[in-house]
This record gives structure tokens, C-alpha cells and sequence, in this order.
């Protein structure tokens, strides 16, 4: 009894190490991406190996999705410090603090303080993007009146107008209550109605209306602009996207703004369409749920 006993340990022995052998030779194979020498994989092992495989490339996507986060969060609030220092001593010299300036000096600062702008806006825009991929970007709402922010944009973005010849015409029924997080409102606002200026000919109007539909707020945005090509219409919403006739005419921009608004929307539970015609102009409506 004891030696039959002792044999089947033996035997149970010998296929546990037979066994893990061959998963080793497994595992390894499917490192080298090979399978085990002298023979042929299994349908069932053939499978496993492709899942490894996969595993592994999502593993590694991920680690450099992450380095990528990591890199873009990093260069751009390293960014900020001497843009702050640039911006300080413009503003400094544009007060006479250094001696009365003549019009060209005065001119040429001006594009200093336009293109430092443009700049700042950029590493805004490219931090809030880092947050978006790594998932921290979220709402924090509170009860809000759309009515104060559509005010507040308006104003913003009327000097703007105003250089471009641009026509500003609202329509806005409030109150238009709603819980919101105030600094992302803010930007989805602006992002529309600088869109909407910037790729709006001298001579053209920007329409902003904003109303409640039964249980939805409804802002939307329409403008007399440059439009977008039909074939590129569905790539709206992807990071970095900027229109070829947009390309073409050298209208400035980074290609973020339409993709941080949708996340925005998505995160306070709303809809955001677009209907474009090139050539003709393009309608941006957003529906948020009211309070």
C-alpha cells in the first residue's frame, strides 16, 4: 500500500513538472512571439497566445498614453512661468513704466501681448486635454443662470467683433437655470463664439440664442463663416482636427477647442450637434439639462 502510494505521488509529481515545463516553454515562446520549439501550437493555445500578445500591446499603449499625459501636463505648466514673467513686463512697458512709448513701439507690443494670448490659451487648452486623458477631468456642479454667462461672453468677445466687423445678435429668453460647473460653462462659451468670429468674414454676423425647450436649456451658435467641408464633418469632434480650407486660408488655431467643448457637454449630461455647409456657415447647438 505504501509503495503503490509512493509510486502515484511519483507519477502526480512527474506531471506537475511536466506540466509547468510546458507552461514555461509556453510562456516563453509567446515573449518571443514564436511558438514552442518543435511543434505546433494548439487551437486553444494559439488563442492564449494571441491574448498574451494583445495583453501586452495594451499594456504598452497605456504606458506611453500615460508618459505622453505626463509629458504634455509637465512642458506646459513649465510653460506657464515664463509666459506669466513675458506677459507682466509687456503689460509694464504698455503702462509707461519704462519711459513714453511712440505708435510703432506701442504697435509692436501689442502683437507681443496678441501672440502671448494665443499662447496662454494653447497651454490652457493642452492641460485640460492631459486631464481629459488621464480622467480627471470632471464637473463640479452647482445652480447656475446660463443668462449671466452668456452675458459675461458676449462682452468677452466683443472687442474681437468689433476688430473682425463682425455682427454680434443675440436672443436670450431666461432665466436659464441649470447646475453647471462655472469655469467649464465659461469655456465652452467662449471656445463657440471666438470659433464662430474667427472664421467669420468682415462683414459677416455671428447669432446667439439661448432658450429653454421643455426640460433642456438650448444654446446655439450660428455664424455666416468660412463652414466645413461634408467629408470632414465626422473628425469635428477628434483632438487636433482643423478643417483643410481652414488650413488653406491660415485661420490660427490649435484643433482642441470642439473636442474639450464635447467632453464638457458629455460630462454635464448634454447633446451637442453641428450642421455646416461650406461656404456658408455652420450651427453649433448644445442642450443641457435644466434645473
Amino acid at each position: 500500500m505504501r509503495r503503490d502510494h509512493t509510486v502515484g505521488r511519483l507519477i502526480v509529481l512527474t506531471l506537475v513538472a511536466a506540466a509547468t515545463a510546458a507552461v514555461t516553454a509556453l510562456v516563453t515562446a509567446r515573449r518571443a512571439g514564436r511558438p514552442p520549439a518543435g511543434g505546433k501550437l494548439t487551437p486553444d493555445m494559439a488563442r492564449l497566445h494571441a491574448e498574451v500578445r494583445e495583453q501586452n500591446l495594451r499594456s504598452r499603449l497605456q504606458d506611453l498614453d500615460t508618459a505622453k499625459a505626463d509629458f504634455m501636463s509637465t512642458v506646459s505648466h513649465e510653460l506657464r512661468t515664463p509666459l506669466t514673467s513675458i506677459s507682466g513686463y509687456v503689460e509694464l512697458l504698455l503702462d509707461g513704466e519704462a519711459g513714453e512709448l511712440n505708435a510703432e513701439q506701442a504697435k509692436m507690443l501689442d502683437v507681443i501681448v496678441r501672440n502671448s494670448r494665443r499662447l496662454r490659451d494653447l497651454i490652457e487648452e493642452v492641460l485640460i486635454l492631459s486631464r481629459i486623458e488621464s480622467g480627471a477631468f470632471s464637473a463640479l456642479r452647482e445652480p447656475v443662470d446660463l443668462v449671466a454667462f452668456v452675458e459675461r461672453a458676449l462682452a468677452g468677445i466683443a472687442p474681437a467683433a468689433a476688430k473682425a466687423e463682425v455682427g454680434l445678435r443675440t436672443e436670450v429668453q431666461g432665466p436659464l437655470l441649470l447646475h453647471a460647473d462655472p469655469g467649464q460653462l465659461d469655456r465652452v462659451l467662449m471656445s463657440l463664439l471666438s470659433n464662430a468670429v474667427k472664421f467669420t468674414p468682415a462683414a459677416g454676423t455671428v447669432d446667439l440664442l439661448a432658450r429653454r425647450e421643455d426640460d433642456e436649456i438650448v444654446l446655439r451658435v450660428t455664424d455666416t463663416g468660412m463652414g466645413i467641408p461634408a467629408a470632414e464633418q465626422k473628425a469635428l469632434f477628434t483632438r487636433f482636427f482643423r478643417a483643410s480650407n481652414a488650413i488653406r486660408q491660415a485661420v490660427p488655431g490649435t484643433g482642441l477647442g470642439l473636442a474639450i467643448v464635447g467632453t464638457v457637454v458629455d460630462n454635464h449630461g448634454g447633446r451637442i450637434e453641428v450642421e455646416s455647409v461650406e461656404g456658408a456657415g455652420t450651427t453649433v447647438t448644445i442642450r443641457l439639462p435644466a434645473a
